[in-house]
């Protein structure tokens, strides 16, 4: 549950087109808390979800609407940070990899 609720963090504060670094200032936490709250790699306390809830102008509960969220789309997601995460520069070698996982999960 922690990394749905981390993803669909991470979707609401890029549709109000609020940077990592623009939400920890505004949390006051550190950009490395915010990256690890929308990994999943850090669980999420009830004082964070209220202060996410009016520092992003929406309701706790929506955080926890995961009906919209594409199970292949996470999992494009992680790929895509886990390639950002390895180094790969080369834009070509990535977005192959991308497309061949992308026909992978179609089939699934």
């Amino acid at each position: 549950m922690q990394q749905l609720l981390g993803f669909r963090l991470k979707n609401i504060r890029k549709s109000k087109k609020i940077s990592q670094e623009e939400l920890a200032e505004l949390m006051d936490i550190s950009v490395t808390s915010i990256s690890n709250i929308e990994t999943g790699k850090r669980a999420i306390s009830l004082k964070t979800l209220e202060k996410l809830s009016k520092v992003l102008n929406i309701k706790i509960y929506e955080l926890f609407l995961f009906n919209n969220i594409d199970p292949k789309e996470k999992i494009l997601e992680q790929i895509y940070s886990n390639l950002e995460s390895k180094n790969i520069k080369n834009n070509i070698e990535k977005l192959l990899i991308i497309e061949r996982l992308t026909t992978y999960l179609k089939d699934i």
